[in-house]
């Protein structure tokens, strides 16, 4: 009987999932994967802020150019009246 069991392929497709459940469950409860999970978030932080950054500054210019060009429009149209 268990030699038949051990032949199909759905006991170790199941023997299998067991086994990544709790390796998955220690790696995932380690203090090595933690530190690594922390560094990542941080970074990514990091890079939205980074990006945040950038974007802000990017508007700031496009809107200055914006800007001046309403008022060389403006003057342009000042000096044919």
């Amino acid at each position: 009987m268990w030699k038949d069991c051990l032949k199909c392929d759905r006991v170790w497709v199941f023997v299998g999932g067991m086994a990544a459940a709790i390796i998955g469950k220690k790696v995932i409860q380690s203090k090595k994967t933690r530190e690594i999970c922390v560094k990542t978030v941080a970074q990514a932080m990091k890079l939205q802020k980074d990006a945040q950054t950038a974007f802000a500054n990017v508007k700031e210019e496009a809107e200055d150019i914006c800007f001046d060009a309403k008022k060389q429009a403006e003057d342009a149209c000042d000096c044919e009246q």
